[in-house]
């Protein structure tokens, strides 16, 4: 633990086999815990290893052994076995001390400006739940980060979108239009300032989402307790996308992230969405099943509809 005896934010990361990436990400992490405005109001780091294959463990290992001594040390939560993101922050925070839980993906970082503006933001409102930055790619392009709550209309207006992430007017125009009409919407975990009471009023992350809408569900039972959310103006972080699910820098699912993407999917509509939304999407994902041309592939997902 850095700073002060109890710190006022605990950084979570939950690694499953992010390589290099993930010591980039925790020594980020470290340079600005060591900087003297979070040294002041303490800053720890807890990583939650997810069973990973790739010798996660031991690089974070050596970077405690290897690290400045200014720099605070990385508290390592190993996993016998794979439970999933939301369960994964889950077991972090019920050890973390901070007040505030920022939650970082292992293909993400943040710099401490932008770090201090969120924590400046929940400072200066009582009933904002989750600060967020906005998203950018390595190479400096935006990244969405912000998206309709989760239905038939949020994911087609999500599928527009993606087409043109490069426009401005997809981050900032689009969802100031779409926010009186549709609802506020929801953030991606891959990096976000979470005031800790919010977080534990609502029960944090439902661990039922093994993998993929567990923010999106966070997001509608914040909303439901009255807990604000907004992205922060001035404040960034870096999101490379999609090396825990083996296909880096694009949206691209393998075979076997796929069912868990579809399984989550149908969860969400179950919980969330009204019963002609839950037909329309099983007959809509049966028809896509149905053409998928691998036969193990096609059975696993087809068994999801039917709840097997």
């Amino acid at each position: 633990m850095s700073g002060a005896d109890v710190p006022a934010i605990s950084a979570i990361v939950v690694n499953r086999n992010a390589g290099p990436h993930l010591h980039e990400c925790l020594e980020r992490l470290r340079v600005v815990a060591a900087e003297e405005r979070f040294r002041d109001d303490g800053l720890e780091i807890i990583l939650v290893d997810n069973a990973s294959t790739d010798g996660s463990t031991e690089a974070v290992r050596r970077l405690q052994e290897q690290g400045p001594e200014s720099r605070p040390p990385v508290r390592l939560i190993a996993l016998e076995r794979n439970v999933g993101f939301g369960a994964g922050c889950n077991r972090a925070a019920r050890d973390a001390a901070g007040r505030y839980l920022l939650l970082l993906n292992p293909d993400a970082w943040i710099d401490g400006p932008s770090l201090r503006r969120l924590v400046e933001a929940l400072d200066g409102d009582s009933r904002l739940g989750i600060a967020a930055p906005g998203l950018h790619y390595p190479d400096g392009s935006p990244q969405l980060g912000w998206a309709a709550p989760v239905g038939v209309v949020g994911e087609a207006i999500q599928k527009f979108r993606n087409r043109f992430e490069g426009r401005a007017w997809s981050h900032e125009l689009l969802p100031r239009l779409l926010r009186p009409l549709l609802g506020q919407g929801w953030f991606s975990a891959a990096c976000l300032l979470v005031r800790r009471s919010a977080f534990e009023e609502v029960g944090g992350f439902d661990e039922g989402f093994f993998l993929y809408f567990e923010d999106a569900d966070l997001g509608v039972r914040l909303h439901r307790q009255d807990w604000r959310q907004r992205q922060v103006k001035g404040a960034g972080a870096c999101h490379l996308r999609g090396v825990t699910t083996g296909r880096p820098g694009t949206r691209l699912l393998s075979p076997a992230v796929e069912r868990f993407y579809r399984a989550s999917q149908l969860r969400y509509y179950d919980l969330h969405r009204p019963r002609w939304e839950r037909s329309y999407l099983r007959r809509r994902l049966r028809r896509k099943f149905s053409r998928v041309a691998d036969e193990e592939q096609r059975t696993a997902l087809l068994r999801l509809l039917e709840g097997l």
